[in-house]
């Protein structure tokens, strides 16, 4: 399971890879299009779409409005990416004989304004989060300068009109009108209130006392709840890897908060509680296994220090 990301990984940069080493049969070519391949179509495709996971969970974690969720909304302008994306695998990697084709040069042209556009909103709206790294940031600003680099260069080889050029931006319109809608309507349809932690196994935990039990009465973020030992270990696991790697954290909790509550409605009777619990026992074992491993590590190293 672990080399499954790795293996697919690996098979699409080959696919991507293969057209151009038989088209001009060079292993030399093979390394360069490989490379390639990541950083100017997989690299900048995964973070354009994993990115929208890090849409804000309630309202209150907008400090720009609607302007928060554009991280999510635009996903609408997917497919202005992936003609940016096929103009720059044509040119850069399966390096086509007309270089100057319209298509390409538009191509290039609104892949240098989304990327633009998408590395300015990281500037202003996560550019100031503490659990943003600022290296993250480096995928849309090397894609926005290579595109727009490139776009200059060709607009100037093509000889084209001004005509064409503002004709394609027009017509990307609706998908930037589209964008904003959706933008504004996620935002209008976050909570009030920040989301609960454990959807799942908080309802895992409403089984037959003798099954799911003990519960303990805690105070847990400023209120009083009950919760079993299933629920204490998650927290706690919930706890450490917010504080040691808050990015993945954020996009997890993003995931999560969506498809959590779908799967904790599902869950009607204390009977399916209970198979859920005990469903989830190897997972909490894990969990509590490495909360164990953490906890001697920094005892450890308190000591040395």
């Amino acid at each position: 399971m672990i080399l499954a990301p790795w293996i697919l990984l690996l098979g699409i940069l080959s696919a991507l890879a293969l057209p151009p080493v038989l088209k001009e049969k060079s292993w030399r070519r093979l390394f360069i299009a490989l490379i390639l391949s990541f950083v100017g179509v997989v690299v900048p495709l995964v973070v354009f779409l994993l990115s929208s996971f890090m849409e804000p969970e309630w309202n209150g974690a907008c400090a720009y409005g609607w302007l928060d969720c554009f991280i999510a909304g635009k996903l609408a302008l997917t497919p202005l990416v992936l003609l940016a994306t096929a103009a720059l695998y044509a040119l850069e990697i399966l390096r086509v004989e007309n270089r100057t084709s319209r298509w390409i040069v538009v191509g290039f042209f609104l892949g240098a304004i989304v990327a633009t556009i998408c590395f300015l909103f990281g500037m202003v709206c996560l550019g100031s989060e503490a659990d943003v790294p600022k290296l993250w940031l480096l995928v849309p600003f090397y894609v926005a300068a290579w595109y727009s680099i490139r776009a200059a260069q060709l607009i100037k080889a093509s000889r084209f009109s001004f005509w064409p050029n503002f004709i394609s931006l027009v017509g990307s319109l609706p998908f930037w009108l589209v964008s904003w809608l959706w933008s504004r309507s996620l935002y209008a349809s976050l909570p009030d209130k920040p989301p609960s932690d454990c959807f799942i196994v908080t309802a895992a935990g409403r089984g037959h006392a003798k099954i799911v039990g003990p519960h303990f009465e805690i105070e847990h973020k400023g209120r009083r709840r009950m919760a079993n030992q299933q629920l204490l270990t998650f927290w706690q696991l919930e706890n450490l890897w917010r504080n040691r790697a808050p990015r993945s954290h954020r996009i997890f909790r993003c995931g999560y908060n969506r498809l959590g509550p779908v799967i904790a409605t599902q869950i009607k009777s204390a009977w399916l509680a209970d198979f859920t619990y005990l469903a989830i026992k190897p997972v909490e074992l894990m969990a509590k296994l490495i909360n164990v491993t953490a906890g001697k590590t920094e005892s450890s190293t308190k000591q040395k220090t």
